[in-house]
């Protein structure tokens, strides 16, 4: 396997997830989003989306992580992490659909209004410009700019947070009855959601998971797995993580007046 990724990237860290969960051995291809890698001729021919990850397996391409993530559980399914119940197999489909579909974009949101948003306004105007323009679909790229121009004070951000409650919530209470969200034992839905509360513990938001004691507990077992190391804390560089943490302090007290504010 040749697996295409960034240590940062969310998607990535999943697909990492879940082949260290299976103990498969990949090849490892690092893609410098920020130096914009993902837009190179040839590496978008393989992934018209211009994102990551990306799987070789067998000679087939593999985009799109979660769909990645089930090709994995089918193609080697000594250790399944799928639910055996048909029923419960459709909690845990229905869950990531709600991530890829939801919690995903707010993430980037979040990501760039946060995080990124410092170390881009310190490059060059045209250089940043050029990333935005590079973005193939319209209403990421639309919200990238956004982002970038106003921060946490983007028409967007607010709304992502919100998100993000809503997510959390939802797992929550799944977890108020099974140590895992689809049950008594880690599936794709775990590795799926995993991503999004470590960037927001780095995003320096971590109440919005130490307030959901489900979740809280969740996240220290996961966290505690022997894949997690090897999936997320080994490939995590961290000045990067110190970046994040500092950007998330310097505009914590902006977040908590722009969640405060009566909903217009």
């Amino acid at each position: 396997m040749l697996l295409y990724h960034n240590p940062l990237s969310s998607c990535s860290q999943k697909v990492r997830m879940v082949l260290h969960e299976k103990g498969l051995s990949y090849d490892s291809n690092v893609i410098d989003l920020q130096k914009g890698e993902q837009f190179a001729a040839d590496y978008v021919k393989l992934n018209p989306n211009a994102v990551v990850p990306t799987l070789i397996d067998n000679n087939q391409v593999l985009i799109e992580s979660t769909l990645i993530n089930e090709y994995l559980d089918d193609a080697y399914p000594d250790v399944s992490l799928k639910p055996a119940d048909p029923a419960t197999r459709h909690t845990m489909r229905h869950f990531c659909k709600q991530i890829d579909d939801a919690l995903h974009p707010a993430c980037g949101i979040l990501t760039y209004a946060i995080g990124a948003r410092p170390g881009l306004l310190a490059r060059p105007k045209a250089e940043v410009d050029a990333l935005v323009a590079n973005i193939p679909n319209p209403a990421r790229r639309a919200a990238r700019r956004s982002v970038i121009d106003h921060g946490v004070a983007a028409p967007e951000f607010r709304s992502a947070m919100l998100t993000h409650r809503a997510l959390f919530d939802r797992a929550e209470d799944m977890l108020a009855t099974a140590d895992w969200l689809a049950g008594p034992q880690l599936t794709l839905a775990d590795c799926a959601l995993m991503p999004y509360v470590v960037r927001v513990d780095h995003l320096g938001q971590g109440a919005e998971v130490t307030s959901r004691p489900h979740l809280q507990h969740w996240y220290e077992a996961i966290q505690a797995r022997t894949s997690f190391v090897a999936a997320v804390n080994d490939w995590l560089p961290p000045p990067a993580v110190e970046m994040l943490r500092k950007a998330g302090a310097q505009v914590e007290a902006e977040i908590a007046q722009i969640m405060a504010a009566p909903q217009s």
